[in-house]
């Protein structure tokens, strides 16, 4: 294997980059750096691009006029890395999230600013959060080890029911303890909060011929009832749907017209309430 910091010559038998190829161009620039990846795949690239981009010179390796290098990272990491540095867009590519997560390990090692490249009007911040919906806690956990405050949040809207105790030493050293413990705050809060929306039952309505204070039992019964069943099986991602509709199927004995509008008015104020509390950290 060529050193990372050593020109080499292209193999014979490399392959090359769809998008990197020998007509790219940026700002009208043809390439005049060649980078292979350890399972030789050719980047044309510029140098003075990379050298603008890095604070390390790319990790010394373009400190020398060169025109050919090799690296030690897959193509798949490059690929994510230079589309990167030249502000476009690889979701095309699908990339795996372990190379996204290796491209960052590769930011930091040739200089580049993870928290300006990764900032919300770029393509690595879109890249990381395509992730979220299919492999949340490892989206959330790349965001917090770089401390990505602003794709942390919207991640953390995945993981509302996600059982913490599920994760390993390994993945909550990775995350960190700040995030860790934002998160289990959050899971913690919205199941606070829910139980105190629910245990709070209808107010009573004015006595009639038809239903008075005893009759109106019955709603309070059964309010009580579906209420403490949420309580004891409730998730913080617990929907307002699933909220109505055990009400509404607890109160099915409930024939009172002014009762089943009271039931309405506070099922209105439930479904507010419990769409005003936070979902991301």
């Amino acid at each position: 294997m060529a050193n990372p910091s050593t020109p080499t010559r292209a193999h014979p038998t490399d392959s090359t980059s769809s998008t990197f190829d020998s007509g790219f161009t940026a700002n009208g620039v043809i390439p005049d750096l060649v980078v292979s990846s350890l399972d030789r795949v050719q980047f044309h690239v510029h140098r003075q691009w990379l050298l603008y981009a890095s604070n390390n010179g790319f990790c010394g390796i373009l400190n020398d006029p060169i025109t050919t290098t090799t690296l030690t990272e897959s193509a798949a990491v490059l690929d994510i890395l230079f589309h990167t540095v030249y502000g476009l867009s690889c979701l095309h590519h699908q990339p795996a999230l372990e190379s996204a997560k290796g491209a960052l390990m590769a930011m930091n090692k040739y200089g580049l600013s993870i928290p300006h490249f990764a900032s919300p009007s770029l393509p690595l911040y879109q890249l990381i959060l395509s992730y979220a919906a299919h492999h949340p806690i490892e989206a959330y956990v790349l965001a917090s080890h770089y401390a990505l405050e602003a794709l942390a949040v919207p991640i953390s809207a995945h993981l509302l029911a996600y059982d913490l105790s599920k994760m390993s030493d390994a993945l909550v050293v990775e995350m960190g303890p700040i995030y860790f413990s934002r998160l289990y705050n959050l899971q913690r809060s919205r199941l606070a909060m829910l139980r105190d929306i629910v245990l709070r039952p209808p107010a009573a309505h004015a006595a009639t011929r038809e239903c008075g204070e005893e009759r109106q039992q019955e709603l309070t019964r059964a309010w009580a009832m579906a209420s403490a069943e949420i309580v004891w099986s409730a998730l913080p991602n617990t929907s307002t749907h699933a909220l109505n509709s055990s009400f509404v199927n607890a109160s099915t004995a409930v024939t009172c017209p002014e009762c089943l509008e009271v039931l309405h008015r506070r099922l209105e104020e439930v479904t507010k309430e419990r769409s005003a509390v936070r979902r991301t950290i």
